[in-house]
């Protein structure tokens, strides 16, 4: 999601010292030459402060190999987050930091203004102008640091993928590349306010809401100061619900309409289970300076500990490329195909999925021998290959609105599913008779649907699905459309009841083989829920089947005889170091959600629960984050959204620090009625609270 990884990588960070690290093995013919001098460097790490022309002071950790000649330069690598490098990313820093500090690069971790250890008032908005302006400073000051070569390269995962893109269009001079995992390119479309251009209200809302109220480490101080910048600021979520149409506000800082500003080599990677995938084919069609992808399996991970599996040992990759631009190495990784590709096997739906079958292999972008295969629905909820002729006389496929669909999907495009069914039986569902031959897909699938609803606010969602023999399906990907979108992103407009639209969409990006005896199915409904917040009036919409107006292309690609393969790189075998200052010490979720149906009332409920205790140092830091998404097939304009986080910090010495963070959305026919409560208590007695009430149009949504 918008720059944040899970729970399990929030922590404290205290002063590392000098550690001593031993020289690593590799197995032969498994990775790239190793450098001459495999010995590892040695590091120390130590916390500065960065000041901005304005005067506010950015809190900076720096990684330092220690030089092991006179005069010894390095690289730099910067990840600029608002995460809180100081405690809530520590424990996923250490492993990747200490990676790269060994192999001779100086590392900074800065956090943004307002958050985390920096001073400043925090910024109104996700990648703010003020974000921006400071990441130009950041990157030339860095680039004069003695000890540095003057080669800059900026990196991150989710916000610091993102905010690599959007600086990189800055251009800054002393940036040279960027590394980009988990990101997008298209702020509106893609992030998780508006997934797919349709609203939806995400865990993130909550829980970057809730710590951009935190107090500064390492004192967390409850000051004057600490109220105004911090505990007292508008929460995000006001400001994005005040934004609901794709305008410049957006598109100013999204590279997908301005692909020229980017003139330094970028290195993306992505996950087929991450909501931001598609970006990364994007980039490849259309940004003019050196790209190189990574596509692998997984959710919304670094590869090397993702799931589900293959991981992959994305470390090694971005050493070369770090060394190739910011050292001037010839070391051969730009003479390799420009896309790395995991191809997925199709398989039954397990929404545990540890492993996922298929193969690693090289490939060009696009992929010069994909075919287009079209599939057309038919009235008998068939997918032909041939459009039915009499199915258009035969009279339209109807489709009831049931607002609580979409439950066995995810809360976003991302993580393994179980099976479909549940979406299936309140979806219009079209298969092909069984495969009798294997069919192969990478690319995005294309739908065009004829569509009309008897109400002006109406969205579509179209799952591509593999059912199995045994009758089972498996989400292969989806994206769901916007009615009101279905000429312009920018200026949508309701629908005229009763009249007919040509609704046309890319589904997400994906790779599957099909495999013989097993059915393709496309599902489309009129709800994606909690994925998408559900549309205000009940209905029941209709589908034109036959050409040209209701169609499935799938983006077939036939095997080559010898396919291109990269050799394998799994992280090496045991676990990656761990801070050694910080431990877990009890950690709970139901990533997955619970769903509750009250078949009575028509009432579907989704309850998530994230609890995490764990140690820094002498503190004990205790989590609690739950999230309550409910609405109701006969009235789902009263849908809502209750979100509540706490934070509690135990300090030697007996002091306690608590913050209390309620998110309330409400929506009716018209408005979204949002309330937002904070509440922070020093040894449990109540020290301040502030709460924002605020009614908002909902837009066409």
């Amino acid at each position: 999601m918008t720059g944040r990884l899970g729970t399990t990588g929030r922590a404290w960070v205290a002063a590392v010292g000098l550690i001593s690290c031993l020289a690593a093995s590799s197995a032969a013919g498994q990775r790239p030459p190793a450098p001459k001098d495999t010995a590892l460097y040695q590091f120390h790490t130590e916390h500065g402060r960065l000041q901005m022309p304005d005067g506010v002071r950015l809190a900076v950790t720096y990684w330092r190999p220690i030089p092991r000649q006179t005069g010894e330069r390095f690289p730099v690598l910067l990840e600029y987050l608002p995460y809180r490098k100081d405690d809530s990313f520590y424990q996923r820093d250490f492993p990747i930091y200490r990676w790269f500090v060994q192999r001779g690069f100086i590392l900074a971790a800065v956090d943004v203004r307002g958050t985390g250890a920096s001073e400043g008032t925090l910024p109104p908005r996700e990648y703010s102008d003020e974000e921006m302006r400071d990441a130009d400073e950041i990157i030339a000051q860095l680039a004069r640091m003695p000890e540095s070569n003057g080669r800059v390269g900026m990196w991150g995962i989710s916000w610091g993928g993102f905010n690599s893109i959007q600086v990189a269009m800055r251009r800054p001079p002393a940036l040279k590349a960027i590394l980009a995992i988990a990101a997008t390119d298209d702020l509106y479309h893609d992030d998780i306010h508006y997934i797919d251009g349709v609203l939806h209200v995400d865990q993130y809302a909550l829980e970057i809401d809730h710590e951009n109220g935190l107090p500064a480490p390492p004192e967390y101080r409850t000051d004057s100061v600490y109220f105004h910048d911090r505990f007292d600021r508008d929460p995000w979520i006001l400001t994005y619900l005040k934004h609901p149409i794709d305008d410049e506000w957006w598109r100013r800082k999204s590279l997908r309409f301005h692909y020229g500003a980017i003139a330094v080599p970028c290195f993306l990677i992505g996950g087929q289970l991450d909501g931001y995938r598609d970006a990364v084919l994007r980039m490849l069609d259309s940004v003019r300076a050196p790209v190189k992808a990574l596509m692998g399996p997984w959710k919304h991970d670094f590869p090397h500990n993702a799931s589900p599996g293959p991981r992959y040992e994305w470390r090694e990759q971005a050493v070369r490329w770090w060394n190739h631009w910011l050292r001037g190495a010839e070391n051969g990784i730009m003479d390799e195909p420009r896309l790395t590709l995991f191809v997925r096997d199709g398989h039954s739906p397990n929404a545990a999925l540890a492993t996922t079958p298929g193969r690693w292999r090289y490939e060009d972008w696009p992929i010069a021998r994909t075919r287009w295969r079209a599939w057309y629905p038919a009235s008998d909820h068939r997918l032909t290959r041939q459009p039915d002729s009499a199915s258009r006389a035969s009279g339209d496929d109807q489709l009831r609105y049931v607002a609580g669909t979409g439950t066995a999907a995810p809360v976003w495009w991302n993580d393994p599913t179980g099976d479909m069914a549940r979406d299936d039986r309140n979806s219009l569902m079209y298969d092909t008779p069984a495969l009798r031959h294997t069919v192969e897909i990478v690319g995005f699938p294309r739908v065009r649907l004829l569509v009309s609803a008897p109400v002006p606010v109406a969205d579509w969602t179209v799952r591509l699905e593999d059912v199995g023999p045994d009758g089972r399906a498996s989400l292969v990907t989806g994206a769901l459309i916007s009615g009101a979108q279905r000429d312009s992103r920018t200026s949508p407009t309701p629908l005229a009841p009763g009249v007919e639209y040509q609704l046309a969409a890319d589904l997400h990006f994906t790779t599957w083989i099909f495999r013989p005896g097993h059915r393709v199915r496309m599902a489309v409904a009129n709800a994606q829920f909690p994925m998408a917040w559900p549309t205000p009036s009940p209905m029941t919409t209709r589908l034109t089947l036959g050409a040209p107006g209701t169609v499935l292309e799938l983006p077939v690609t036939p095997p080559v005889a010898h396919p291109h393969r990269p050799p394998a790189r799994q992280p090496r075998a045991g676990p990656d170091a761990e801070a050694p200052d910080a431990r877990t010490l009890s950690f709970h979720a139901t990533p997955a959600g619970r769903v509750t149906r009250d078949t009575s009332t028509g009432t579907t409920m989704v309850d998530f629960e994230t609890r995490w205790d764990y140690m820094i140092g002498a503190r004990i830091v205790q989590t609690i984050e739950r999230e309550h998404y409910q609405t109701e097939d006969e009235s789902p304009a009263r849908s809502s959204f209750l979100g509540d986080e706490v934070h509690r910090f135990t300090f030697a010495g007996g002091r306690t620090l608590r913050l209390h963070t309620i998110m309330e959305i409400r929506s009716d026919e018209t408005d979204l009625q949002v309330t937002v409560t904070r509440r922070l208590f020093e040894r449990d007695r109540l020290i301040r609270s502030r709460s924002w009430n605020e009614t908002l149009p909902r837009g066409i949504h």
